[in-house]
């Protein structure tokens, strides 16, 4: 195919220019449920609920008079997003404090809400969503796993990335010696729903800390922990800072990274592979920060 330049037709490789963004800003206050008027009874929301991708959820409660806010929890019911069903019971709110609290799990679809009674009537009750991609967590796919002193498959109450992007491990210890150099394995999908597999790199012996992978996962299905050396290790499974750039680079086209808009003055840190989309990622120099990531790249497959 011809590529156009100075009035004439010159044989190559077809490029694209491409501005991909990465995640979406924050819904507003009430864009996934409409404030609902307290009535002094435990009501359950199952109409009118709206998500448009995956996010976490935000509850916020206004009140004209502050005392009818109650230090309630609102819970949110629906799917992620590989379509299994998830349940989220949200901070409580303030006693007496109209405000909002934000929820850790990723919903793709909400499909109800539970909201216990407040103390009045000008207590009102709304759900958003945050910003994605959101900062980087050590415990955001999967809380904290004791050791028992035998390998343990894991593939219940994982919580899926917001955008495809790398795992992190970290193991803590009361006792450090209880901490073995044992790898992480990390089984799920890429961004073109195709299952892979990461083997994370080592702990070090004796020493907690935390190790991050190069491979940009859309889903995480099963995790692997290997045997440590005591109780006291404990392996948390979380996300990184890098993002998934969605396409097949033969090399390092990406022309300028945004963070909200913002073009960030450093260059973000980029690997590539012609061949395996997961592998194409991209750091910024900024840590996210639930908001977009617009990316400024040359498609060269």
């Amino acid at each position: 195919m011809g590529v156009i330049e100075g009035g004439k037709v010159i044989e190559g490789a077809r490029q694209n220019v491409l501005a991909d963004v990465i995640g979406a800003s924050a819904l507003g206050v009430a864009a996934v449920m409409a404030a609902v008027t307290d009535t002094g009874v435990q009501q359950i929301i199952t109409t009118g609920l709206t998500l448009d991708r995956p996010r976490r959820i935000t509850a916020t409660v206004a009140a004209s008079t502050a005392a009818h806010v109650k230090a309630i929890s609102v819970i949110v019911a629906g799917l992620d997003p590989i379509g299994l069903a998830l349940t989220e019971t949200l901070p409580a709110f303030t006693d007496n404090t109209p405000g909002t609290v934000t929820g850790t799990k990723v919903f793709a679809k909400v499909t109800s809400v539970t909201i216990p009674a407040h103390d009045g009537a000008t207590a009102l009750t709304s759900l958003g969503a945050t910003g994605v991609p959101a900062v980087a967590s050590a415990t955001g796919i999967h809380a904290a796993v004791a050791d028992t002193g035998a390998p343990q498959t894991v593939t219940t109450a994982i919580n899926q990335p917001d955008v495809p992007r790398n795992i992190t491990a970290t193991v803590a210890a009361s006792t450090a010696n209880d901490v073995k150099a044992i790898s992480v394995v990390i089984t799920g999908t890429n961004c073109e729903d195709t299952v892979i597999t990461e083997t994370l790199p080592a702990f070090t012996d004796n020493t907690p800390g935390a190790v991050a992978g190069l491979k940009a996962f859309k889903t995480v299905t099963s995790i692997l922990i290997p045997a440590h050396d005591g109780a006291t290790a404990l392996t948390s499974i979380g996300f990184g800072d890098v993002i998934g750039i969605g396409h097949r680079l033969a090399g390092n086209t990406v022309q300028a990274a945004y963070l909200n808009r913002v073009l960030e003055a450093t260059a973000p840190t980029v690997v590539t592979s012609a061949t395996d989309i997961c592998l194409n990622t991209a750091d910024l120099n900024s840590n996210l920060a639930s908001v977009p990531v617009i990316l400024a790249l040359v498609q060269t497959q």
